[in-house]
């Protein structure tokens, strides 16, 4: 069996990476860690622990204007012993427009019942049947994660396919 461990942003990401790997069992199970890879250097301490032929999938948001420290980041971890390989899945801006994409809701507040958007991210870490809600608003797998990044981020390919559970 393959090691997976997912770099995600924020509290939000590792809610609903751990939504679809465990409940709708639609991505590669793995651990998953809270790590900016566009914004914080990732150092050596927090590969070591990792086993041996790792896949490291590093999801983040492509709505700053700089890349350079992420392409550090993948090189960085790519040159690590431990690690198999870097897999990058591109947020085509940020996770709430890859949510409105891969939804039928015209708004984020939507899914989360929110009172507001503002208010979502705060519901979306509480909510305790988020498969449950996704479904309900009509969520399809094929059109999460499915956006090629422009930009500074448009060297950087999309690999959401590579950790997929096709159905």
């Amino acid at each position: 069996m393959k090691n997976y461990c997912y770099f995600v942003e924020g509290q939000d990401e590792k809610k609903i990476i751990d939504t679809l790997k465990t409940e709708l069992k639609l991505i590669q199970p793995g651990k998953v860690q809270i790590v900016n890879p566009v914004q914080e250097r990732i150092k050596a301490s927090r590969l070591n622990s990792l086993t041996m032929d790792t896949t490291i999938i590093l999801v983040f948001d492509t709505d700053t204007s700089s890349a350079q420290i992420l392409i550090q980041n993948i090189n960085f971890i790519k040159s690590r012993p431990n690690i198999s390989k870097v897999v990058c899945i591109t947020q085509v801006r940020n996770l709430e427009d890859e949510l409105l994409r891969s939804c039928s809701i015209s708004h984020i507040r939507e899914l989360t019942n929110s009172k507001s958007d503002r208010e979502y991210k705060s519901d979306l870490i509480k909510i305790s049947n988020l498969a449950n809600r996704l479904n309900a608003c009509g969520f399809e797998q094929s059109k999460f994660w499915a956006k090629q990044a422009s930009g500074v981020f448009g060297q950087i390919v999309n690999q959401a396919d590579e950790i997929r559970k096709i159905r």
